[in-house]
């Protein structure tokens, strides 16, 4: 596992986060057949992903309406070739496996990669929402920590899910490269 290094920081000079979450596009992403029992997503980790396969096939369901989104979030994260080339433009220290999905029903086949990314549980993430332009403010009382990371996309695990954190930097290229698929909450990080 690497180092996590994270930064206390007092001032407006912060580093913008986002969690990757649903959107109505991907209500038509490839959804995949019979992937339990092929990949274990506990292996899905930084420390076990050599036991992942390097390169897997699925099927998809048969849908006249698929869309092959650049971002793919269930069963676990893919990413098509564009998004791994941001991901490598940022030097994060990533993973990959190759998965091809494989539409029967429109007779074609595309090429995705699974990330297997840094993972952390030592933070807590509060959503931004927003009111008439106005940030409402978080639950969180004042003797958290409010940090900021060394990295541009990783994982954050808590007791119900794996949050998928990026950078408005990586947000952005993402964003400026038409990339489809993805939903974006703003989060800050806290200290455990």
């Amino acid at each position: 596992m690497t180092e996590w290094y994270c930064f206390k920081k007092k001032g407006a000079d912060w580093v913008k986060y986002f969690e990757i979450q649903d959107s109505p596009e991907l209500k038509y992403a490839p959804q995949l057949k019979n992937w339990y029992g092929t990949f274990d997503v506990r292996d899905i980790r930084i420390d076990t992903f050599p036991k992942l396969p390097e390169r897997q096939l699925f099927t998809i369901e048969p849908c006249e309406n698929t869309v092959f989104t650049d971002i793919i979030l269930f069963p676990f994260l893919l990413v098509s070739p564009m998004v791994k080339e941001v991901i490598e433009m940022y030097r994060e220290h990533c993973y990959f496996r190759i998965v091809i999905l494989l539409d029967q029903f429109n007779k074609e086949s595309r090429l995705y990669y699974l990330p297997v990314l840094d993972e952390t549980s030592d933070i807590q993430l509060q959503r931004i929402q927003y009111k008439d332009g106005e940030n409402i403010p978080g639950t969180f009382n004042e003797e958290r920590e409010k940090i900021e990371m060394d990295r541009n996309l990783f994982w954050i695990k808590d007791l119900q899910k794996r949050h998928i954190i990026l950078s408005l930097d990586m947000v952005e290229s993402l964003i400026r490269r038409g990339v489809t698929g993805p939903g974006f909450c703003e989060v800050e990080l806290y200290s455990k």
